[in-house]
């Protein structure tokens, strides 16, 4: 093979690799690959660190994406062997996955018609236990044999019996996203499967840690992940608005003794009272040293949902209570934001925490922020001083708002250690909350 063979498979394979970066979310300019093949024209292709250090260097414009990068090199750059294996098992899993959507059509019909769902809905059928699909199945043949009046139904049911289908498909959803979650197949490419699956083990290694293990230097990836977990949320909760924009959710229990008399056929619907407008988030957060990494992460998960509630307002708490609403900057950290709003208040950081100190402040200096549309949301291991004055005053504000909740860092075999937890208890709904995974299933329960 001469030099301009070299060049040209050399070129083939950047335009290869740049590709399946591109796949997982980088962005990769001509001028970039360009760059590549000149950085490794100098230092040769024979030492396997050094080439991938030309790539990172070349191809990756922001620290947030490296993990993805190293993943997409150790798999792109593997045994022909082992990409024979990984495109034999993406195969596998892609007919696996087609089989049983494919099953689910036999299944989910109103008088043998096929219904109208999505292959999300159809693959969360086909995970259910076998007694589970049974009483669908059940529910769809006496739906579809129902009379009304003593006059069989038609197919004109057909919408109302796939609501509520598809109701019950995402109780099972949420269910069973809990347990293990359902993913598709992805790429029929065995290379860029292999690169999907690292990356979702290497999302539920970072959901399931504590965040004060969290090192400086994954800080920009897990700000990363925040930020998509908290879109994705935020999407999740616009379409329940939507959905619920002229009234609440169906009430099955309701609808099914309605629909008694007709055989069980949902001829007759009943909702639930109006869905209450999106709520106002007052986020107080305690600064102590041992709560800083927790609230920064925290917060910037809250400030992703600003699109789906009425409003945000941040405050800090030490032994006084610090405002930081109008402090916030696009892109700015919280530990910086706060430093700089103590400057400005001439106050300093440190001492003790003293809840009880800021509940008077909010309430006294911050009406308007507590009202029935207010989610108050305290961020906080409830260490602090004057814990039974602050109990008080967060039974009163109980009344004041929508809900208290709050998120406790402490594991939730630790509270007993505290000793005012017990005094909280009463005015709020406390979680522990020290890994992403527990924020993002309690945020999904609250919107």
């Amino acid at each position: 093979m001469d030099s301009h063979d070299r060049v040209s498979e050399l070129d083939r394979h950047l335009v290869e690799f740049a590709q399946l970066l591109r796949s997982v979310g980088l962005k990769i300019s001509p001028s970039e690959i360009s760059d590549a093949a000149d950085g490794l024209s100098l230092l040769g292709l024979v030492d396997r660190d050094r080439v991938e250090a030309v790539l990172q260097a070349t191809l990756v414009k922001d620290v947030q994406y490296i993990s993805a990068f190293k993943e997409a090199f150790r798999a792109y750059f593997a045994s022909l062997e082992q990409k024979q294996a990984w495109q034999k098992d993406a195969e596998d899993k892609t007919s696996q996955w087609n089989e049983q959507i494919e099953s689910t059509r036999k299944d989910l019909r109103f008088q043998e018609n096929e219904l109208d769902l999505s292959e999300e809905q159809r693959a969360i059928y086909a995970s259910l236990p076998e007694k589970d699909k049974q009483r669908l199945r059940d529910f769809l043949e006496k739906s579809s044999n129902g009379t009304r009046s003593g006059v069989p139904v038609d197919h004109s049911y057909q919408p109302m019996v796939e609501r509520v289908l598809r109701g019950s498909l995402e109780y099972w959803r949420k269910k069973l996203n809990e347990e293990e979650p359902i993913f598709s197949p992805g790429s029929t490419d065995g290379v860029l499967s292999e690169v999907e699956r690292a990356l979702r083990d290497r999302e539920a290694e970072v959901l399931s840690r504590d965040l004060k293990k969290i090192s400086a230097e994954e800080w920009p990836e897990v700000i990363r992940l925040i930020r998509r977990l908290s879109q994705r949320l935020a999407s999740q909760v616009t379409r329940r608005y939507r959905a619920a924009r002229r009234r609440g959710g169906l009430d099955m229990r309701s609808t099914l003794r309605r629909n008694l008399r007709y055989g069980g056929v949902l001829v007759e619907r009943s909702y639930r009272s109006r869905r209450r407008g999106r709520p106002k988030i007052v986020l107080l957060c305690d600064i102590s040293g041992s709560m800083l990494k927790y609230t920064e992460f925290i917060w910037q998960f809250i400030y992703g949902l600003s699109s789906v509630v009425s409003g945000i307002k941040t405050f800090a708490f030490g032994e006084v209570l610090i405002p930081l609403t109008e402090k916030f900057k696009k892109g700015q950290r919280f530990e910086v934001m706060v430093k700089e709003a103590l400057a400005v208040s001439g106050k300093e950081w440190g001492g003790g925490t003293n809840l009880a100190n800021a509940l008077e402040t909010l309430r006294s200096k911050f009406p308007d922020t507590l009202s029935k549309q207010t989610l108050l949301l305290i961020v906080s291991d409830a260490q602090t001083l004057e814990g039974e004055k602050a109990a008080a005053l967060l039974g009163g504000i109980h009344g004041q708002v929508r809900q208290v909740l709050w998120l406790n860092t402490l594991p939730e075999r630790r509270w007993v250690e505290t000793p005012y937890v017990k005094a909280f208890l009463p005015s709020c709904v406390m979680y522990e909350c020290f890994t992403l995974g527990h924020l993002t299933k309690i945020l999904n329960k609250q919107f």
